[in-house]
């Protein structure tokens, strides 16, 4: 499976200005064999604090968007958007579209990031969420998730079992360093796949570094992106997870039940 990472310098707050440059560059993308493709942490608007402003349900204009993009390109398509939210605050969403433009997944980012204040302009979700692709079983979590193992361990355990997880981010400056350590050990503790799409450019407060990258199940990084806007692409092999897991038997020996009676004092 051709996946494929746009890595988007995102106009602030601008919906029709990013949808016309999104456009462009699924079209790259896809014109360059991708068969999934994936865009930064709300791409249309970048993560703003104005969520209610931005909130949208999934008959709007971000969703609309991304369902004729898909159906247009024959592609499979992951975008994210400011979810409406009837009974408080909105909440960050993965959704994504298969080749029709029908909607076949959609997860709400767990961990609101307080350090920015987006605890005061976001709800928390509550579930993970997966689709199946060529073999894949293929988890989206978004930017700050993956801070929290905890939450790529319960996919893994899922009867559903992770063997792909993709991460939209607006992942900052000055913590680069932070973003490539935690990419390779969520592949390395999972024994899988970590495709991570950061944006490029600016906000008015923050810079962002890029560095989109694609990680094998052993760790290694098989595409990585730069500081600019940039689509990078790889080939997943889903036998190159199953043949590592067998191989190196990390995930069948861990010990779950165990964990949970030490974490119950018992």
């Amino acid at each position: 499976m051709k996946i494929g990472c746009i890595q988007m310098d995102i106009a602030w707050e601008d919906q029709e200005k990013n949808y016309e440059r999104a456009e462009a560059l699924i079209k790259e993308a896809k014109e360059r064999g991708a068969e999934l493709i994936c865009l930064p942490e709300l791409f249309s608007t970048g993560v703003t604090l104005n969520s209610k402003k931005f909130s949208e349900k999934e008959d709007g204009g971000t969703c609309k968007f991304l369902s004729e993009q898909a159906k247009k390109n024959k592609t499979y398509l992951l975008g994210s958007f400011i979810e409406y939210n009837n009974d408080s605050l909105p909440y960050n969403a993965v959704v994504v579209f298969d080749k029709n433009g029908k909607l076949i997944c959609k997860y709400r980012k767990n961990h609101v990031f307080a350090f920015s204040k987006e605890d005061k302009a976001y709800s928390n979700g509550e579930d993970v969420a997966c689709f199946n692709l060529e073999g894949f079983c293929i988890y989206p979590l978004i930017c700050y998730d993956l801070r929290f193992p905890e939450l790529f361990r319960v996919a893994i355990e899922k009867e559903a079992e992770a063997n792909v997880f993709i991460i939209p981010a607006n992942w900052p400056n000055p913590r680069k360093e932070d973003w490539v350590t935690l990419l390779k050990a969520r592949a390395i503790e999972n024994q899988a796949y970590v495709i991570s799409i950061n944006r490029a450019g600016n906000s008015p407060e923050l810079s962002f570094f890029g560095s989109s990258m694609i990680i094998s199940p052993k760790g290694e990084v098989i595409a990585q992106a730069g500081e600019n806007e940039e689509i990078i692409i790889a080939d997943l092999k889903v036998e190159e997870v199953n043949e590592w897991r067998e191989k190196f038997s990390a995930l069948k020996d861990r010990r779950a039940r165990y964990y949970a009676s030490l974490s119950q004092g018992k």
